[in-house]
């Protein structure tokens, strides 16, 4: 087979707008591997992939988000085939990132670092570019400790990001005490809307971990990494003024719905 055939069986790619530059757009990562490992790591991992059933419904008309065995598989599939099975819900992710790069156009939540452009819209999505689409996800949702597992060479099955999440059991008083807090808060929110839940679930978690990031950092090993996210707290508002009726009439300005 030969290189042509390779690009066309493989994932479409496409393109989502710059914040930062009107008019000019650019490639949602940079080839099909990387767009399938960003798919695994915040659409296809919990708990983020919760947070996206939020910012997009349709997710759950491609696969159920609840069921990890349903996400692993998916994950499998779409690295097995070039994405090409994986078209689906990467179009989804596309598109929830270009309406986000539209909303930081409006509102001027966008930095740019020599070759970095970093933004953030009102779905709760940061997006870094570089000279394509570096990574885009919803900050606030998982651990550090699974990232950092995320990164372990060795192979296991199942979500990479996922086994890096702590598995112990709460003590059996612990344990009563959770479900109390836990029945108590879905009483809380078995009222929410739609756009309750992806502000309180989703946007103020994104808006609040970026005002507690560093630009840089060292990781559990020693090793400086990068958060380029962290520009971000220089243009965002402060969280006195994000509070839902706020968030409300930015989707407004944005003319996203609510």
């Amino acid at each position: 087979m030969n290189a042509a055939a390779d690009l066309t069986d493989s994932l479409r790619l496409g393109e989502v707008p710059h914040p930062a530059r009107p008019g000019k757009t650019v490639l949602f990562f940079s080839d099909w591997q990387s767009a399938c490992q960003h798919l695994r790591d915040h659409l296809l991992t919990a708990p983020e992939c919760l947070a996206w059933l939020l910012v997009t419904p349709e997710y759950s008309q491609i696969l159920d988000p609840h069921d990890p065995n349903a996400r692993w598989s998916y994950s499998e599939q779409s690295a097995a085939s070039a994405g090409r099975t994986a078209q689906a819900l990467y179009d989804v992710y596309r598109s929830s990132v270009s309406r986000d790069a539209g909303d930081a156009a409006v509102l001027g939540w966008h930095r740019c670092l020599e070759r970095t452009t970093v933004s953030f819209g009102t779905s709760g999505i940061v997006t870094i570019i570089e000279q394509t689409v570096r990574t885009a996800f919803l900050p606030g949702q998982g651990s550090p400790e699974a990232t950092s597992a995320s990164q372990d060479p060795d192979q296991q099955q199942g979500l990479p990001r996922e086994r890096g999440m702590r598995s112990g059991r709460p003590g059996r008083r612990d344990q009563k005490t959770s479900d109390r807090d836990r029945q108590i808060r879905e009483q809380r929110e078995a009222a929410w809307s739609r756009s309750q839940r992806l502000y309180y679930r989703v946007f103020k978690p994104a808006v609040q971990s970026v005002k507690q990031s560093h630009h840089r950092n060292r990781n559990m090993y020693g090793k400086l990494i990068r958060g380029d996210y962290a520009l971000l707290k220089d243009v965002l508002p402060h969280l006195s003024q994000f509070k839902y009726e706020d968030w409300l009439a930015l989707r407004q300005r944005c003319g996203r719905d609510a």
